[in-house]
This record gives C-alpha cells, structure tokens and sequence, in this order.
C-alpha cells in the first residue's frame, strides 16, 4: 500500500470493517484525486496491446481501500487483467469475465512472465456469463468499462504539422485494439452497461461497494460527460447508492495539441472512478 508519508503505516483499528488500512492510511485515501505516478511494469509492452489497460498498482490500492485481504473481487470487464493482477498483488481473489479470449491469453502469459499463479477468469459476454455464477458472492466489484466510440473516435479533424515540414495525416486513438463489441448508439451502449452491471450487482454483497472507470470525451465537437451518463443508469439499480467520483490523474498521460488556434479542446488527463454503495 503507499503511505501517505513513505515511512510508518499508523495504527489500525479492529473496529475497522471495510479494509486493512490505518487511520493515517484511510485519511490519505478519502482524497478524491488520486495523482500518485504508478510505474510502467508487469509486462506492459504486452498488456498495452490491448490499449485500454489499467496500472496493476492502481487497482491494487484500490482494492485494498474496498476489501480486506483474502475477500474476492468482481470484474465483469477483465480485458487483460490489470484488476485481477492487482487482487493478486493485494493477496485478493478475483473472478474475471472477458468476451475476446485473446485478452485472457495475455492475461496469462503475463502471469506467467511474472511468476504469478493467475485468477480465475471466464470466456465470455458478462450478460451471459454472470447468472451462471450466482451462487457466488463477492466482496468488490472493480472495472473498466468498454467505452462507446472512443476506440474508433479520430483524436482530431484536423491534422498535425510542424514548421518546414509536409502535414501529417489525422492520428488515431490508439484504443482501436480493443473495440470487440460495436455499439450502434451511445444509448445502445448505456443499456448495455445498465443490464452487465444489473447482473453484477446481484453478486455483490450488501453494504459493499462497486467501482468502475469512465472516462469523458469529445467527440464531433461537443463534450460527452459519460461518467454522469453511466452514473445516472448505475443508480437505476435497484440497492446501488452513489458515493464517490474519485478522479485518477494519469500524470504519464501525453498532451496533444487539440484544436489549436480555432478551438478549444480538452486534452483528457484524467478518468472518473464511479464508486457505488450496496445497500438494503
């Protein structure tokens, strides 16, 4: 876990029924940014073939916030593992449901690379795969949702030149790699998270918490907050409460020069992190 001053953990509370986390620990992680450099590692020349990938330390911390150790962790969205990697740094099960199977066999072979003995993972659509295990419970649902057009969306109309130099064709996002399901409209898509997540939800345990990334874009000249739109479908669900838009600012993130001299537009540094409460 990082410590708020890199040197003692504090004290921790027996009373404490959420996590393993001290008092000085629980104090640093009620932040609602988060902004700690995580390290490029754990097979990322492999992993970042997918393009949608999340630091395994990342999901680390943030399974240690949720869970204590040894509980189990959901996530319907697997791609190629950065949570169930980081349940496993932080002595976590986890359950993983993938459609394309190529991601799980990268899953596994950088669990292999690494020396780790891997997660339980499944083949799959989640709207499938998640009634067949709902003799189970878990104690954290943790993901990353695929994303409506972003992996197909052009980073700009425009193109890139720098001085004395021939223009260069429009970039493309990089997250092209991973668009295995087409979604025909942005509502198609929410629909299709508000059944995945209606599903998981019931595998969820009372008074646990759920929690996703989503990240906002800007797409035919206007802003898509998708972090409200998907947060508004989340709470259609019957026992899941909002309780927290954590803010993760990727500080490894590189600017492109977006609109330059016409417009303004965003250079997106940052991803929301939905955080949903089971209650009743």
């Amino acid at each position: 876990m990082f410590h708020p001053d890199g040197r003692s953990r504090g004290f921790y509370s027996e009373r404490n029924r959420l996590n393993d986390l001290t008092g000085k620990e629980w104090l640093y992680w009620t932040r609602s940014v988060i902004s700690r450099p995580y390290p490029v590692d754990r097979q990322h020349h492999l992993r970042r073939a997918h393009g949608g990938q999340k630091p395994p330390e990342l999901c680390a911390d943030l399974v240690r916030i949720f869970t204590k150790s040894g509980e189990s962790v959901l996530d319907p969205f697997m791609g190629v593992g950065g949570v169930l990697l980081g349940a496993e740094l932080a002595d976590r099960r986890a359950v993983g449901v993938e459609i394309n199977p190529r991601w799980i066999r990268l899953y596994r072979r950088v669990c292999d690379l690494e020396g780790l003995g891997g997660q339980e993972t499944h083949a799959g659509d989640a709207q499938e795969v998640l009634p067949k295990l709902y003799d189970r419970r878990f104690q954290m649902i943790l993901t990353d949702v695929p994303y409506w057009q972003m992996e197909t969306a052009p980073r700009s109309k425009g193109v890139f030149k720098r001085v004395g130099q021939p223009a260069a064709p429009r970039r493309p996002t990089r997250l092209h790699a991973h668009n295995d399901v087409r979604y025909p409209s942005k509502q198609a898509w929410l629909d299709a998270m508000g059944r995945t997540f209606a599903h998981a939800a019931a595998l969820l345990e009372s008074n646990r918490y759920l929690a996703t990334f989503i990240g906002d874009m800007y797409l035919q000249g206007r802003y898509h907050c998708l972090s409200a739109e998907l947060a508004d479908v989340l709470a259609t669900i019957p026992g899941l409460v909002w309780k927290a838009n954590l803010v993760w600012y990727d500080v490894a993130k590189a600017l492109h020069l977006y609109g330059y001299q016409y417009a303004y537009i965003p250079s997106m540094v940052h991803q929301n992190i939905l955080v949903f409460r089971k209650e009743g």
